[in-house]
């Protein structure tokens, strides 16, 4: 599966970046910490606005779903106290999708891909920005075939279509290590048992993302934003 991330894909934005993920493509950008109209403001507290776009046609409750997830996770990882009365916004986009690709995509709802994807993405965008966050954080899709035991980890569109169930887990990564356990949100038919084990496997891959992509992706903005001397 790709992962491909790259910042400071925008101009005009506080902070940018794009991730490909498999067959996805999406960029975040994040506008702030900045003034907010007078009903958005927090006295102790940065407010943030989430605005998730689709790769084809007009938002719809599907985005409007995603907005709620992604605000519930953002609000836990960045410092907000820090930005008292201001606005933090953050927008996603996605280019392509899961269901670009697939002619069956009633039969099961996709959004987990694009959850995940859409969350990953805004790390990247939020570090270009230079917004405070409490730690690192990270996810990844699972989904369990049909007769396995196995968790296929960020699985294609035609292994999330034919799986008996799928989950998005998000993890606070410090010191390297998943910490805490920020989002769960699970879909299809499965055991207490099975989905601990999702759990258990989810905070190894987490892991994995942030060794594997979010380091080096980091130590190579800096690289290109400084100039040693």
């Amino acid at each position: 599966m790709t992962f491909t991330p790259s910042t400071s894909v925008l101009t005009r934005v506080d902070g940018s970046a794009q991730l490909v993920l498999g067959p996805i493509k999406v960029v975040s950008s994040v506008t702030g910490p900045i003034e907010g109209k007078a009903r958005q403001e927090l006295p102790t507290l940065a407010s943030l606005e989430i605005i998730v776009r689709p790769a084809t046609g007009v938002a719809s409750t599907r985005e409007k779903l995603l907005e709620d997830k992604l605000r519930s996770l953002l609000q836990s990882v960045i410092i907000r106290h820090k930005y008292p009365r201001q606005l933090i916004q953050i927008v996603v986009q996605f280019l392509t999708s899961d269901s670009d690709f697939s002619s069956d995509v009633h039969s099961k709802d996709l959004t987990s891909s694009e959850l995940n994807a859409a969350i990953n993405c805004c790390y990247f965008a939020l570090i270009d920005a230079n917004v405070a966050l409490h730690n690192s954080f990270a996810s990844v899709s699972l989904c369990l075939a049909p007769g396995s035991s196995d968790f296929i980890v960020n699985p294609t569109i035609d292994q999330l279509l034919h799986s008996k169930s799928h989950h998005v887990i998000s993890y606070d990564i410090k010191d390297q290590q998943a910490d805490r356990l920020l989002l769960v949100e699970s879909q299809g038919s499965f055991s207490e048992q099975q989905l601990y084990l999702a759990i258990d496997e989810a905070s190894r891959e987490c892991e994995k993302v942030h060794k594997s992509y979010q380091r080096p992706a980091i130590v190579d903005k800096i690289t290109k934003d400084f100039v040693w001397k």
